[in-house]
């Protein structure tokens, strides 16, 4: 395995120039991550503030012991030490682990905090966000397997509630161990297939819900190098966050217009803020019979409409301290969140989350709060060898393929297997049998004007000859030349799968049965850099 890099740009404007250290960046974010001395000052800035260490230390430590882990625990007991800081991503609970970013994710946090523990001499904890509250279903419902060459949806058959969380929605244990046999059942068998299958299974029956599930992956995917989950979606968390809703709802119309604010000026600067938020949003669900519903403001204070629940804001304020474990966050109170209960050392981001953080720099300081330094995740591209062989081949670098795909090559490649003057006789050819054909027209109609159709018909016809002459000289060169164009599109459905990147399309599971457990300790053990260079894994 060799690990090698590329520079590759953002699609994304602003988080190009943020990775570029655009001056301007500064409207937008608290540290200056180019800046060397900065994680000193971070660390400084969290040991000024006090945190519910030893509260959230002994919550995560019970929510730990089904994964059975001494390094997780440990990692967990680290968080009471005052010195201690974190480094924290999250990520939705994908089935199967979801796409390969969620890997590079966990990857990315384990080796920025292992490497930020050596530099600072202080415990750095890495810690994991798993969305649980989010009630999405449909973004993590399935898995991308390959099918006649092309990545193709394979949902979980199972029914659910709408607006039911991650964490509240049951799995059925039946439909979930069929489905994992035709996702694996999509793969070739290797001689990994079927212990991967029965540790997966295993999981699966150790697992209730969406969330149990993709934790338990995790846990065994990552345990040794003393992750920490923290499962946004579980009740026993609610107790700790009890303040913070509070301030949030007191503080609800300052926060809506700081987001609209720091939006505005995102707009002013010439970007794009991707954060939908209005005004009468108050940026808090509510969980009513394991359903996540929005709550809005009225006139009279809050309201959830579909439920015709309304408070005023003192009632709700009671509420929370009654029932927290009924409220959760949204993408703008969520990181404010982050901030309040752990002590984030640096926040790991994808590149959507770079934007809207950028979105959300005065919600930071309403909340008296800095927002962390946000770091870019580790960008990762796997290359197999006989995919590296083929690209090889087709004279096709690396870089190209990464970034467009190739299509394009495909098609000249095609293009130029037709001979020279075959397009250009064929198009006359149409051409002038419809002039001629026109001509022919013209004059039968003069016998009878209501031959029109029947002549136009056979007008038709004969073009469509021509078409059929056209498609099978078409055809005969993709046979003659199928072995060219399948290696086109084989490297296209590696390295950019659907025009994207491969991270967003394929599943880590592929790989695990491809190359076995050995690959995995290699691939999260590379000595991965932050450079903001593209990272390339050769296998």
């Amino acid at each position: 395995m060799q690990l090698t890099e590329l520079s590759i740009k953002s699609q994304n404007v602003f988080v190009q120039h943020y990775i570029d250290g655009k001056e301007e960046m500064s409207s937008f974010f608290d540290y200056n991550i180019h800046n060397s001395g900065m994680w000193r000052e971070r660390l400084d800035d969290v040991s000024a503030r006090t945190f519910a260490r030893e509260e959230l230390a002994d919550y995560l430590s019970s929510y730990h012991s089904k994964f059975d882990s001494a390094a997780m625990q440990a990692s967990i007991e680290k968080i009471k030490d005052p010195s201690s800081v974190a480094v924290v991503g999250g990520q939705q609970a994908g089935l199967l682990t979801g796409p390969l970013y969620t890997i590079h994710k966990i990857i990315s946090i384990i080796v920025f905090a292992k490497q930020h523990e050596e530099e600072l001499k202080v415990p750095v904890i890495p810690l994991f966000w798993v969305a649980g509250e989010d009630h999405d279903l449909e973004e993590i419902n399935y898995v991308h397997t390959s099918e006649q060459n092309s990545p193709v949806k394979k949902k979980l058959p199972q029914s659910y509630w709408k607006k039911s969380s991650a964490a509240n929605t049951s799995l059925d244990q039946e439909k979930c161990a069929m489905w994992i046999d035709e996702v694996f059942a999509s793969f070739e068998e290797t001689d990994h297939t079927n212990t991967l299958i029965e540790h997966v299974k295993r999981c699966l029956r150790d697992s209730t819900t969406f969330t149990d599930f993709f934790e338990h992956l995790i846990a065994a995917m990552f345990q040794e190098e003393g992750l920490v989950l923290l499962n946004s979606g579980d009740p026993g968390i609610k107790k700790l966050e009890t303040a913070m809703f509070q301030k949030i709802l007191r503080l609800n119309g300052e926060l809506a217009n700081s987001v609209a604010e720091q939006q505005l000026l995102m707009n002013q600067t010439g970007y794009q803020p991707i954060i939908e938020s209005g005004k009468d949003q108050a940026n808090l669900f509510y969980e009513y019979e394991t359903e996540r519903f929005l709550i809005e403001k009225d006139n009279a204070g809050f309201i959830v409409r579909e439920l015709e629940l309304t408070w005023t804001e003192d009632e709700l304020y009671i509420h929370m301290e009654e029932n927290p474990e009924r409220f959760s966050n949204n993408v703008v109170t969520r990181p404010l969140m982050q901030e309040y209960l752990i002590p984030t050392l640096a926040f790991i981001a994808g590149p959507g989350e770079v934007n809207y953080w950028g979105e959300l720099k005065q919600a930071f300081g309403l909340m008296d709060f800095k927002m962390p330094p946000v770091v870019p995740r580790l960008n990762i591209t796997i290359v197999e060898r006989h995919i590296e062989k083929k690209l090889s081949e087709r004279n096709i670098s690396l870089k190209e393929a990464i970034e467009g795909g190739t299509k394009s090559q495909k098609d000249a490649y095609f293009e130029s297997q037709i001979p020279e003057q075959f397009t250009e006789l064929i198009n006359n050819a149409k051409a002038e049998i419809e002039t001629i054909h026109k001509n022919i027209r013209q004059e039968a109609l003069k016998v009878d004007s209501s031959m029109a159709p029947l002549l136009q018909k056979n007008a038709a016809f004969i073009q469509d000859q021509l078409r059929f002459l056209e498609r099978t000289v078409t055809k005969r060169i993709e046979e003659k030349e199928g072995y060219v164009l399948r290696d086109y599109e084989k490297i296209q459905n590696s390295i950019k799968p659907l025009l994207a990147p491969q991270e967003r399309i394929w599943n880590i599971m592929y790989y695990l049965n491809r190359y076995g457990p050995k690959f995995f300790t290699t691939f999260k053990h590379l000595p991965f850099s932050f450079q903001n260079q593209h990272q390339v894994v050769k296998l």
